[in-house]
């Protein structure tokens, strides 16, 4: 299903702070409305952190990787478009689903 996306989008001014959002459409509906180009033309760094679709996690684990494996790894998330935590989280998720003799979890 595509998604309706404005005609023209409102300008956001150089210096606003972003709002805060309750829900993840309501938060991907002000992107797809907004132009930020006045805002990066002002030298500003704009830094995108989802709100709505942030978790806690319970756990945290350090993992030490050498310069060649920490390299592969960000290729693959730049890729991807994502963060390097997400890819170690889907590998961790894809191997606990790929145990033998256990059914599927989702």
């Amino acid at each position: 299903m595509k998604r309706k996306q404005p005609k023209t989008k409102k300008r956001w001014a150089p210096g606003k702070s972003l709002p805060k959002f309750a829900t993840a459409a309501d938060e991907e509906t002000f992107w797809l409305s907004h132009d930020f180009d006045d805002a990066m033309d002002a030298g500003e760094e704009v830094a995108y952190e989802p709100q709505a679709t942030r978790r806690p996690r319970t756990h945290v684990y350090r993992v030490r990787l050498d310069d060649q494996e920490m390299s592969k790894l960000q290729a693959l998330a730049k890729r991807r478009g994502v963060t390097v935590s997400v890819i170690l989280r889907e590998l961790v998720r894809a191997a606990r689903v790929a145990q033998p003799g256990q059914q599927p979890r989702k």
